[in-house]
This record gives structure tokens, sequence and C-alpha cells, in this order.
């Protein structure tokens, strides 16, 4: 006979071991892996605001990055280079640009809880409320010319990109068996992100050299890691952007491995904050649940031909189709293996045609030459 007692220490054991595998998960927003000078890996903080244009100007935007490592790394990591960093860029209503890059001592995040703090060494910070409902971002960097800060409020809940609260990596849309490259394993299995605020509002107030930036727009933040350098898993195609048109809130990521066809699209869209797709797959493979991201046109920037706008497609489980045309306005940066656009975003379901704001990117590391296929 088992005796009593032996089922009350086996209870009390697996009760010990699923506390510490709580206790050891990540926060939502919190670190994911330990990025520093003696590795490769990269971790990032994300996020963005757009408003509407003046005139013929580029819309009034502003971008932030609390950056552990580099994305996008090319031999060894030069030690001249501060470890920890925070990038802003953007514009002014006039069409000024912002750019910036400004070292910290230290990238340190701290969790209680969901509740996350990062603290860039006594230049910036940024706080993730434990109910995810807030994000805010503070500058203390007055020797760099910037002070200020940039506060979100969600008004969708946050997710990771699989349609999943389990896990932040897209290893869900590979079948099980399936044999993987080292920079498909990077891709689908080991590159992470979690979005807090997939949409909401934001509004900025900083001071960057002495001029003042102050409005209200859409607003943006996720999390990125990985053990490499993005060039280290794509060579051509990493797609990215996010976005407001009317009632609708979306965000995605189209990504190519080095020579694979395994091609990741990921896509969410919420429609007055109802979600109605967020999901990743291997293009390709589906007809439903799906996002596409297609450029057309031509034109000639930074020596290279790059795309003049996107049509994004989401394909929801019911047949449903939703498109935008996205089209740039300003590009800030604007380098030959990184492209950062903002501007409009036209469209919604058949029948609409509801006019919007985005900002979209494509990281072209491996300068492969873009061929419009019209």
């Amino acid at each position: 006979m088992v005796k009593l007692t032996s089922f009350l220490s086996l209870g009390a054991t697996l009760g010990a071991l699923l506390t510490s595998a709580l206790a050891a998960a990540p926060a939502f927003d919190g670190q994911y892996i330990q990025a520093n000078a003696s590795n490769n890996a990269v971790e990032w903080w994300w996020a963005s605001v757009i408003a509407d244009a003046e005139g013929s100007n580029p819309p009034p935007t502003f971008h932030i990055l609390f950056y552990q490592g580099y994305a996008v790394q090319f031999g060894p990591r030069d030690p001249s280079l501060p470890e920890y960093y925070i990038d802003i860029k953007g514009y002014y209503p006039n069409g000024t640009t912002i750019d910036a890059v400004i070292p910290a001592a230290s990238g340190d995040v701290v969790t209680h809880g969901q509740d996350v703090r990062g603290t860039w060494g006594t230049v910036g910070s940024f706080h993730t409320a434990a109910d995810f409902s807030t994000f805010t971002i503070k500058f203390t960097a007055p020797d760099f010319g910037l002070t200020g800060s940039v506060s979100f409020q969600s008004k969708a809940g946050h997710h990771f990109g699989c349609n999943t609260t389990s896990s932040p990596y897209f290893s869900g849309a590979i079948p099980k068996g399936t044999k993987l490259s080292t920079t498909e394993d990077l891709l689908w299995n080991q590159l992470g992100w979690a979005t807090t605020i997939p949409g909401g509002q934001a509004t900025v107030d900083i001071v960057y050299k002495g001029s003042p930036l102050k409005f209200t727009g859409a607003g943006y933040h996720d999390a990125n890691w990985s053990p490499q350098p993005l060039n280290d898993i794509v060579t051509t195609t990493w797609y990215f952007g996010s976005g407001r048109v009317g009632p609708y809130d979306f965000s995605y990521v189209s990504a190519t491995p080095i020579n694979s066809t395994l091609v990741l699209n990921t896509g969410y869209i919420s429609r007055n904050g109802v979600v109605l797709q967020n999901q990743c797959s291997v293009e390709g493979k589906k007809s439903r649940d799906i996002s596409t991201i297609t450029p057309y046109g031509s034109a000639t920037d930074t020596g290279l031909t790059v795309p003049t706008g996107y049509i994004l497609q989401y394909v929801l489980a019911n047949g449903e189709k939703i498109t935008f045309n996205l089209t740039a306005q300003g590009e800030n940066p604007d380098l030959s293996i990184y492209h950062r656009w903002v501007g409009t975003a036209v469209g919604g379901k058949e029948g609409e045609n509801v006019e919007g704001l985005s900002i979209f990117e494509w990281l072209n590391p491996g300068l492969v030459p873009y061929t419009p296929s019209n």
C-alpha cells in the first residue's frame, strides 16, 4: 500500500517544480537572453509613434530602440562601440530629421512579476506596467541633447507572434520532424518576438538639441532578441511594419533565412481592439489565416533599386481579405542595407478605402538586388 504521506510528498515536489518553472519564466516584456561583449547575441526594445503629416512633409514620427548588442554585425564586435545604447530616429512636423545614438554605461532590466523596468545608465529608462496597459520611456541625457518622455496607452492585448501565450518563438509553424539548417533554426526556433503594445495612443514630449517635439499619435511597442545578429540569419528579406488605419491596428514580419525557401510570415491585425488575426506560417503552405507583404515599383536610393511601396494583405481564417497599400513619405534611416519608411497606409476590407499611417522597413544585409515583379 502506498502511504498517503508519499502522495503528499509527491504533490509538494510537483508544486515546487511548477512554482520554480513559473518563477524562471521571463516577464513578457523582460530579459530573455544575455547579450554582452563576450557573445554575438542581441536584444532590443522597440517603440514608435506616428501622427498625421502637415502638408507635404513626412508624418511626425519618433522611433526608439533600447539596445543590448547589435542587430547587424559583420565580423567580430568592435570594442570601441558601446555595448548598451539608445537609438532614436524621427521627423519633426516641418520635416526636419532626428537621428542620434546615445551610449550608456549599462543596460539593466529588472522585473517584479510582469512589471518591467529598464535602465540604460543615466541616459534613459523604460517601464512596462504589470497589467501591460502602459509603456513609458524617459530620457535624461542632457549632455547628448535629449530629455523628455514618451508614454503609450494600449488598446489591445499583448501577444506573441503565433497566436499562443506560451512561446515567443515561431517554431509552432514548422511541421514536427522538419530538418532545419543553422539559419532556419535561428529564425524559427531562436529569434524571439513579444508585442506589448500592438496598438494604442502615444504621446511624445521631448526636447532634442533645444528643439521641442510634442505630438500625440498611433503607438506601438515590441521586443526582440536573437543569439546571433540578423545578418547571420537573413541575407535579403526582412520586412517589418506596423500601422493604424481607421479601426485597424496591424503589424507584420516576413523573413527569409539564408539559402532557404522556408519564408516566415507572421501577421497581426485587430479591428476596434478585437483581434482578427495573430498567426505565423510558412509562406505557401496554406491559403487562409495568413499575411503577405509584396513590394512593388522601383526607385533608385543609395545607389540601389528599392520598392516604392508595398501591398500588405491579411487573409483571415474565414476567407475575408483585408488589404493595405503602404506608400512612403519619408525615410529615416536611409542606408544601403536598411531602409525605414514612414508614410500612408490605405485600404481595408473589400469596399473600404480607409486612410491611415504606417512605419515599414526593409533589411537587406546581403545587398541582394531588388527586381520589381511588374
